[in-house]
């Protein structure tokens, strides 16, 4: 893991470079936001990523999750574009380990596919929690709507819950 960890690390400007020409392309919302700003969001993300990899604590994650959501939503995205973003690391990071174990003296098949199942596990955690975090949100805001309509409607003396509609 230790290993994994150095790679993502050596290999972070690579790796950001390579998310920063994919993601727009791929998932064309990204292509709203300006450059500088994606770039800072992997950044973000990468770090959080690598600090549940390791120590298998979420809380950078979750931290940036709910700074995400509340920028993403305020921003029209949807999950799905979102996620997308997110699940492109390991489509732009899985050739760059395959060429790291390709040249490995040894069992280079079996480090790669350990390599890949730590990744994609850390992944789905990852991707997990996001969609928590930003159903999570999603639900506080509505709730938040729903509260303040009922405020309004008890001052304009409107109850809500005698209201019937008859079909003709």
């Amino acid at each position: 893991m230790i290993e994994l960890y150095n790679f993502l690390e050596n290999n972070r400007t690579q790796i950001i470079s390579a998310l920063l020409t994919r993601i727009p392309k791929d998932v064309p919302a990204y292509s709203r936001v300006a450059r500088n700003d994606l770039k800072q969001s992997l950044e973000y993300i990468l770090e959080a990523y690598t600090d549940l990899l390791v120590t298998g604590d979420d809380d950078s994650q979750k931290t940036y999750f709910k700074f995400l959501a509340k920028l993403r939503v305020s921003q029209s995205f949807k999950l799905g574009d979102v996620l997308h973003e997110h699940l492109l690391l390991l489509a732009v990071v899985r050739p760059m380990i395959q060429a790291k174990f390709r040249d490995h003296a040894g069992d280079g098949l079996a480090l790669y596919n350990k390599a890949m199942d730590v990744l994609e596990r850390t992944q789905f955690q990852s991707v997990s929690l996001l969609v928590q975090v930003w159903t999570d949100y999603v639900k506080s805001r509505a709730a938040e709507h729903n509260e303040y309509v009922d405020e309004e409607n008890k001052q304009l003396g409107v109850d809500m819950s005698k209201f019937i509609l008859f079909r003709g």
